[in-house]
């Protein structure tokens, strides 16, 4: 085959790329629940430990609180989107434990608590992700839609890096506000945690409780 008949690699602008990871991210999930999830689900779990989670779509709020335990539990106008949820809480050893929550994302809301003093890792899809009560460090995806994160005391974290692709960029305690394309926001100091937050489109908003 002669080199003029090959074919060169085509190259995607970036808001193509961008309107093919939201509409992933809106897309239905792959998995559902063969059998309803008990809710609420809950796994006994010491604070100071590592909580790693897989979100799919809908209204999250995760939640710091004076328990050891993760306790998964939602709601919604229609039972049987209720009945549809898979919820999975795992425990690996001592001082890591896993949480996967998959199920509709329409009218979906979502409570997961948590051990507060607790280090998270967090991939989600799409939908509305709020964060609270955590004294720990942070490092949280999500693909598309809004994120707000707030933090108990903004002087805790040595390190912060958040970053938005398409959106909005709001982290109140440092006065730094910025919109549009490729935005981000980083910080260092003297405390003990640490905070990376991963936005592709929507709205980041960093504040203090």
């Amino acid at each position: 085959m002669s080199p003029s008949m090959l074919a060169a690699p085509r190259r995607f602008p970036p808001s193509l790329i961008l309107v093919a990871l939201i509409g992933l991210a809106l897309s239905p999930a792959s998995t559902m629940a063969d059998q309803p999830s008990a809710n609420p689900t809950s796994l006994q779990f010491a604070s100071g430990g590592t909580i790693r989670m897989k979100l799919n779509k809908g209204d999250m709020e995760v939640v710091g609180v004076a328990d050891d335990r993760i306790k998964v539990s939602w709601h919604s106008t229609s039972a049987a989107d209720e009945r549809r949820v898979k919820v999975r809480v795992q425990r690996s050893g001592d001082r890591d434990a896993t949480v996967s929550v998959d199920g509709p994302g329409d009218e979906m809301r979502y409570r997961i608590e948590v051990p507060r003093q607790s280090d998270l890792v967090i991939h989600m899809r799409a939908g509305e992700l709020d964060v609270r009560g955590i004294a720990g460090s942070m490092d949280i995806d999500l693909m598309a839609g809004q994120m707000d994160l707030r933090l108990s005391d903004p002087a805790r974290y040595r390190s912060v890096n958040a970053s938005v692709t398409v959106g909005e960029l709001d982290a109140k305690p440092w006065r730094a506000d910025t919109g549009g394309l490729w935005r981000s926001f980083r910080m260092t100091g003297e405390g003990d945690y640490d905070l990376r937050a991963r936005l592709i489109a929507g709205q980041l908003s960093i504040r203090t409780e």
